[in-house]
């Protein structure tokens, strides 16, 4: 049983991680920008980004590496029923739920994972210090689902735990969640009633500034961390996701997609822009380094 609160008291800041995953070349700039930006702002924390052991080139690794990333491997963890039912795009997606035995064997105590697409505008630091097990941010979507009441796994504040791992492989063939969005069907399952629901500023899906502009203008003065759901600002799905795109086309592809739905998202996909041009002007000599 996964207790509602945490047992213990605040955690210091060496035992704190920002996990993310990578199992893709294509998203290795997104991987690199986020960062950057996570230590633009002062996040007190270490970086760790968990990927397969084989499923990434040693130049994508390099150049994670020299973002600041510290590069951890892990074996796939399969998704359940051989994958009937999963989008294709989620098919690598539960071996995300590795963070939490990963952060045990790091010896970490809090955890806040961000998927490679986002961006992180203001320091987080208190994310680190809620009292609940697990908390993540309401979804919201471009459909008719509009504002949901579950949550979006593309940013998770979590203790890490193996036991919690295991109890997850244990549930994760049996428990009844519909397969398609993958790691985040489950984990709405598994937390549904135990996850603390935090503000959409935590998790500013692009998606609410299509259903309210009001409530994204709002969040702009508060937003920590910007999720890139609608327009990924760094990556064209036209390309095999084996492919390591260049700074120079990273740039072509940024600007196409500062235009894109009628220039709706140009001011976010700008924010992005700045923080690789940050990134390329700091360390853009080891990034460049990786291609050779």
């Amino acid at each position: 049983m996964i207790p509602l609160l945490r047992s213990d008291k605040l955690s210091p800041s060496g035992q704190r991680a920002v996990f993310s995953s990578l199992f893709t070349n294509s998203f290795t700039i997104g991987a690199a920008v986020l960062a950057h930006s996570i230590r633009r702002v002062g996040v007190n924390a270490t970086l760790v980004l968990l990927h397969l052991d084989e499923g990434l080139s040693p130049k994508a690794l390099c150049i994670t590496q020299a973002a600041g990333w510290t590069n951890h491997p892990v074996s796939l963890l399969p998704p359940p029923h051989d994958g009937k039912g999963v989008d294709w795009r989620f098919v690598e997606a539960f071996t995300k739920l590795k963070i939490w035995s990963v952060g045990e064997e790091l010896g970490i105590d809090s955890g806040v994972f961000l998927d490679a697409d986002t961006l992180v505008l203001r320091d987080f630091d208190e994310f680190f210090s809620i009292q609940w097990e697990f908390g993540a941010v309401p979804d919201v979507y471009r459909d008719e689902r509009k504002f949901a009441s579950t949550f979006n796994t593309g940013v998770m504040a979590f203790r890490p735990s193996k036991h919690t791992l295991e109890d997850m492989k244990d549930k994760i063939e049996t428990a009844v969640y519909p397969p398609n969005e993958g790691d985040q069907s489950f984990l709405n399952m598994y937390f549904g009633s135990k996850a603390v629901r935090l503000p959409y500023a935590y998790n500013a899906n692009m998606a609410i500034k299509e259903r309210s502009l009001e409530v994204w203008a709002e969040l702009k003065d508060t937003m920590r961390i910007l999720h890139y759901t609608a327009i990924k600002p760094f990556w064209d799905k036209s390309v095999p996701k084996h492919k390591l795109f260049t700074p120079e086309q990273v740039r072509e592809i940024n600007d196409v997609r500062a235009g894109k739905d009628g220039g709706i998202y140009r001011e976010e996909v700008g924010w992005w822009r700045e923080n690789f041009e940050d990134l390329m002007q700091e360390k853009g000599a080891a990034i460049r380094g990786c291609y050779s």
